[in-house]
């Protein structure tokens, strides 16, 4: 199932609905499209590290900078950098507070979390009806490069509904920094000017 985001409530509904049965969806971000379940469902984020291939820590959309608070700690440093990042091209990395809506085996072991919060209402209305987190990571599998363009996802994972913007997204990902460091570490260079 592929649809066009522009019909925006009926699409938001159906989004909702699948990933509260435990389903992966497709869904653009403001760099690549990515691969999304609710982040507080063990059982599905199981089905997306079997689909990728693997089992690493994975970031987590919130739909509004002033959630960060619930998900990790933050000091007045980082606080003032972050909110003059985001909403923007970026996952911050941070020490992860125990907060139960999210599945353990979203941090794989790490006590960091992953963080992305994006200018999309799209996305940002999926995540407030649902009333969770949901992961975002990129549309591939394990040591594959991330896949941009609708044909390719559909024919790559023709059981995931997609939910798309353009037929392509050319992007090279979020610019990932890591503040959970004295000092922060650019981890990943991607998108934004950092």
């Amino acid at each position: 199932m592929i649809k066009n985001i522009s019909a925006t409530s009926k699409n938001i509904k159906a989004a909702v609905n699948q990933l509260k049965e435990g389903n992966i969806i497709v869904y653009p971000t403001d760099t690549l499209y990515g691969f999304g379940v609710d982040a507080s469902n063990e059982t599905a984020i199981i089905k997306l590290n079997k689909l990728k291939e693997r089992a690493q820590p994975l970031s987590i959309l919130l739909s509004n900078i002033n959630e960060i608070d619930k998900y990790a700690e933050l000091n007045d440093y980082s606080r003032t950098k972050i909110f003059n990042l985001l909403p923007g091209p970026y996952t911050v990395l941070l020490k992860s507070k125990n907060n139960p809506k999210i599945s353990k085996l979203v941090q794989a072991g790490s006590n960091l979390i992953g963080i992305r919060v994006i200018n999309l209402d799209f996305c940002n209305e999926i995540i407030q009806r649902l009333g969770n987190p949901i992961i975002t990571t990129s549309v591939n599998r394990h040591k594959m490069p991330s896949l941009s363009s609708i044909k390719e996802i559909n024919e790559e994972f023709p059981d995931i509904s997609i939910y798309y913007t353009h037929d392509s997204i050319k992007s090279s990902g979020s610019t990932i920094i890591d503040f959970s460091l004295k000092e922060e570490k650019v981890i990943r260079l991607g998108e934004g000017d950092y």
